[in-house]
């Protein structure tokens, strides 16, 4: 019975693996606002339904998120005082625009972004069905290629420069995205809990992106 199980669960695995594309996206960013905040340039990618999603500052800085998936949950990786902390959670609850505007519509508006057929999915919002579902915390029922993505008081607009897609091969141990979804090394792991024993502070605000 556990062999069958196991065959069940491996074989749901490779299925899902097929129908979900996995890819590696390149956003421009703009502040939403005058004077606003944006990273210089956002970075996303996919594979069997997990997200790694990567903001670059100006100055060279980075802070990456990993969306895994309810039953993992989630890690924020920055630096904080010095530390190099990867914070760990649930996932980041649906984005209030995520159910709204379906781009299924027949009336609905297209155009092309980075090569890629997109439908509008909400105001300003244009996403990419072939490219699978949203990550948690964006915007629209499939991936965005042009959106606003908001968190907190900040918002920014992300605009697709390039979409390359990928296989299986490109995650294997010796594939180039191998060690896309691991915890980069070096990092003190904790939780809520645990960034408040080790800094006596809670995690800043500013580090919850999704």
């Amino acid at each position: 019975m556990k062999t069958i199980c196991i065959f069940i669960a491996v074989c749901f695995a490779l299925n899902l693996s097929a129908q979900t594309p996995s890819y590696s996206i390149s956003f421009s960013c703009i502040p939403s606002h005058e004077n606003g905040f944006a990273p210089s340039e956002v970075e996303v990618i996919s594979h069997s339904g997990s997200f790694k999603i990567t903001e670059h500052s100006e100055s060279g800085k980075t802070q990456s998120f990993l969306l895994l998936g309810e039953a993992i949950g989630s890690v924020n990786q920055f630096t904080f005082f010095g530390t190099q902390v990867a914070l760990t959670g649930p996932m980041p609850k649906a984005s209030a625009d995520s159910s709204a505007n379906s781009e299924l519509g027949q009336d609905a508006f297209e155009k092309e972004i980075a090569g890629i057929r997109c439908v509008s999915c909400g105001k300003n919002n244009w996403c990419a069905s072939s490219l699978g579902a949203a990550p948690a915390g964006w915007p629209g029922t499939s991936m965005p290629l042009e959106a606003t993505i908001k968190y907190g008081d900040i918002s920014y607009l992300v605009v697709a420069t390039s979409v390359t897609i990928l296989t299986d091969k490109n995650f294997r141990r010796s594939g180039s995205h191998a060690n896309t979804f691991n915890i980069e090394k070096g990092r003190t792991v904790v939780d809520a809990k645990g960034f408040v024993e080790l800094f006596q502070l809670s995690p800043p605000t500013d580090v919850i992106r999704y």
